[in-house]
C-alpha cells in the first residue's frame, strides 16, 4: 500500500511538472544532528532513555515547480542518522551504558510551500522513508524495522543564484518487533538538517 502511495505521489508530480509555471531542478547534500526516543516497549525488562545526537550526512536531487504561486519540490535523498540511548537491565538499576543506533535511508520528501522576497521559502510536507540498514551498537536490527514508513519535513529556504540552502525539522517514526524476544515498540527519530545545493535546470 505505502509503495502504491509513493507511486500516485510520483505520477502526480510528473503530472504537475507538465503543467507548471516554472521548473528547477538540482543536487544537495548536508549535515544533520539526529536523536532516537523509544516508546511503547513490550515485553522488554531494558530501560531506554534518550542520551545524545549523532551527526548525519545526505546526499540527493531535487525538483522544484511552481504553479499558482505555490512551490512543489519533490526530492530524493539518501540520509544517515540515528540518535545515542541510555539503557538499564532494569527500572531499578543504577547500571548504565550507552547504545548507538545508526539508520541509512532512502527519503522522498513531497513539500509545499510559498516564496518571500524572491529569495526565502517555507515549506513543509510528507517524507516517504525506505529503510536501507539498522544497526545498533554495530549489529543489524534491519529485521525488526518496518521496511517503508511515514514522517514529515518542515522548515526555511534562501536562494541566492544557483545556489539553494535550507534548514529543516524531520521525524520519523517506525515501529519494531522482535519475534525471537517478543518484544515490540515505537522508535522516534528526529533531525534538524541543514543542506546546500545547486540547481543545474533553472
Amino acid at each position: 500500500m505505502k509503495k502504491l502511495i509513493l507511486t500516485l505521489m510520483t505520477v502526480l508530480a510528473i503530472n504537475v511538472a507538465v503543467q507548471s509555471q516554472t521548473f528547477q531542478a538540482g543536487v544537495k547534500a548536508g549535515v544533520s544532528s539526529s536523536n532516537v526516543r523509544l516508546s511503547d516497549i513490550q515485553n522488554d525488562p531494558m530501560q531506554y532513555a534518550k542520551a545524545d545526537n549523532i551527526t548525519g550526512y545526505h546526499v540527493g536531487a531535487f525538483t522544484r515547480l511552481q504553479i499558482l504561486g505555490l512551490l512543489l519540490q519533490p526530492e530524493a535523498i539518501l540520509s544517515t542518522s540515528g540518535g545515542k540511548v541510555e539503557v538499564t537491565d532494569n527500572s531499578s538499576s543504577t547500571s548504565v551504558h550507552v547504545e548507538k543506533f545508526r539508520f541509512n535511508r532512502l527519503d522522498v520528501p513531497l513539500l509545499v510551500g510559498l516564496n518571500f522576497l524572491k529569495v526565502a521559502r517555507v515549506q513543509a510536507g510528507p517524507v516517504a522513508s525506505t529503510l536501507l540498514t539498522a544497526k545498533q551498537e554495530g549489529r543489524s536490527i534491519k529485521d525488526y524495522y518496518d521496511s517503508s514508513d511515514w514522517g514529515y519535513q518542515a522548515g526555511l529556504g534562501v536562494d541566492i543564484g544557483t545556489l539553494t540552502l535550507d534548514v529543516r525539522y524531520e521525524r520519523i517514526n517506525r515501529d519494531f518487533t522482535n519475534t525471537s524476544q517478543q518484544t515490540s515498540g515505537k522508535v522516534k527519530n528526529e533531525q534538524f538538517l541543514v543542506s546546500l545545493g545547486l540547481k543545474l535546470i533553472k
